[in-house]
């Protein structure tokens, strides 16, 4: 229950999170050059999570079971919880935004990380179904006779030239 919220809860929360940044130190007296430059941030944030939350739905058994990995849930509670801190404008919100920068990076290389494996793990099933397949076929049919037709030409090439003659 706790994998599939995060699932429907991943695609809001980058923009109601951010969102959030803005509304909060708002309300935590931040002053109007500091949230002129917290909009940049904020929208770079946007982005980084929709990216993370692409790469978490891009994995066929995120889709299939409707929810994301127990990894994901960690890192996304944690990158979670570092977005409302900084929403509250404290005199820790510079090394809470960092770790948030770490927390995005983290969740980022875990996505890549667990779409490739998952890639991986597909296409060796898929290989070994077409191996077996072909296994089957080569001893379901007889041995083939080569075919008498009549006369050939051969053509013989070689990758050699002859030495000029004198």
């Amino acid at each position: 229950m706790i994998r599939r919220a995060f699932f429907y809860w991943q695609f809001p929360a980058a923009v109601i999170l951010p969102a959030w940044i803005l509304v909060g130190w708002g309300v935590f007296a931040a002053t109007g050059w500091q949230i002129i430059g917290l909009i940049v941030g904020v929208m770079m944030l946007t982005v980084a999570m929709l990216a993370t939350a692409g790469l978490i739905f891009a994995r066929k058994d995120v889709r299939a079971e409707r929810a994301v990995s127990w990894l994901d849930v960690g890192l996304l509670t944690v990158l979670h919880a570092l977005i409302i801190a900084v929403g509250f404008f404290t005199s820790a919100t510079a090394l809470l935004g960092t770790l948030s920068v770490v927390a995005v990076i983290a969740l980022f290389w875990s996505g890549i990380i667990q779409l490739v494996m998952e890639t991986r793990r597909r296409v060796r099933a898929a290989m070994a179904g077409f191996e077996a397949q072909a296994q089957a076929t080569r001893i379901n049919t007889a041995p083939r006779s080569p075919r008498i037709d009549g006369e050939y030409i051969v053509i013989e090439t070689s990758d050699r030239q002859s030495p000029p003659r004198v």
